[in-house]
């Protein structure tokens, strides 16, 4: 059976052994991106709504052909639990206290997400994290690099949000226009492969702009060898630093050969940055059928990297 799976980043991994809140999509946590770093502590809001005396307000949208993000911001009262819920490890769940978001539904030109495509694996993907306690980071991306013919987000268009927060009667509604940069993002098409084992990868194509970096990844014939899929990514510049995973999603539906088609968006790149590694690895599990990683002393998830999968693509000449 074809399955559409989501791609977990070593924070997002730390962050479901630590309790994090469990979305419907489970969220990594996001570098600062331009949505981050440009916003003030007086900044205008390009949408807001009120109800029971809190007020919802969106700020700073980005929409660089890479993904959305964009920041929501709570005010109003004082609260008493942070904006996802938090994460009770004795009761193994997490507690939305009053104010918190306990659903959230997107719409594109008055659209719903679900009706924008056959199945989960060609329709838009919605994800949001905590941004301190009062402020969410809304991302969302379309599914065109997972497979042919799925369409792209559009260069402009108006994005609805309908935010439960617990303890409200109505959904808070908030019209937020969306407008993508004229920014050119620079396409890459390195289509370089490695091969272990059975599993032969493809780094098919990568785009970056100042704000996010792209790269598509198709493992070939997945179906066939998925007994040795068990692996996950970093991704690495010339320098060593970290590139923090905003978005991942996998997928063999979209085409007729079973393979595997990722497609990841990581924070953008420093301009000094001359390469990206990918660096594919085997995590380690505990041996209690949790399902949950291995720890080092430090907390760090244990990983055994394959590197004869690994390549490094040049980003400038």
């Amino acid at each position: 059976m074809k399955k559409a799976y989501k791609v977990l980043s070593t924070a997002a991994l730390a962050a479901i052994m630590l309790g994090g809140a469990a979305w419907s999509y489970v969220e990594a946590a996001p570098a600062k991106t331009a949505v981050q770093n440009k916003e003030t502590k007086k900044a205008s809001a390009i949408a807001s709504t009120t109800q029971g005396g809190i007020t919802l307000s969106a700020t700073k949208a980005i929409h660089d052909g890479n993904l959305i993000q964009v920041k929501l911001v709570r005010s109003g009262k004082e609260f008493s639990g942070e904006m996802t819920g938090k994460y009770d490890p004795e009761l193994e769940e997490v507690i939305y206290a009053e104010g918190s978001i306990d659903n959230m539904e997107m719409l594109i030109d008055g659209k719903p997400l679900h009706s924008l495509g056959r199945s989960h694996a060609n329709r838009p993907d919605l994800r949001w994290s905590a941004v301190g306690e009062n402020a969410v980071l809304i991302s969302l991306t379309d599914a065109s690099w997972l497979g042919d013919n799925i369409k792209a987000l559009p260069d402009k268009f108006t994005l609805t949000a309908k935010v439960h927060l617990k303890g409200s009667k109505e959904p808070f509604k908030l019209n937020i226009p969306i407008q993508k940069s004229a920014e050119k993002p620079i396409m890459l098409q390195p289509n370089v492969t490695k091969t272990s084992g059975k599993m032969t990868m493809t780094l098919k194509k990568a785009s970056l702009t100042s704000t996010s970096s792209r790269v598509q990844l198709i493992l070939k014939g997945y179906m066939k060898n998925r007994g040795e899929y068990q692996f996950s990514y970093d991704f690495v510049d010339d320098q060593g630093n970290e590139l923090k995973m905003l978005s991942g999603k996998g997928t063999d539906e979209n085409n007729k050969n079973d393979d595997m088609y990722h497609d990841f968006i990581l924070e953008g790149l420093d301009k000094s940055a001359k390469s990206i590694t990918v660096k594919p690895y085997k995590p380690e599990f505990k041996e209690d059928n949790s399902g949950l990683y291995k720890l080092d002393s430090e907390g760090n998830v244990i990983k055994h990297y394959i590197k004869e999968l690994e390549m490094t693509i040049p980003v400038k000449s």
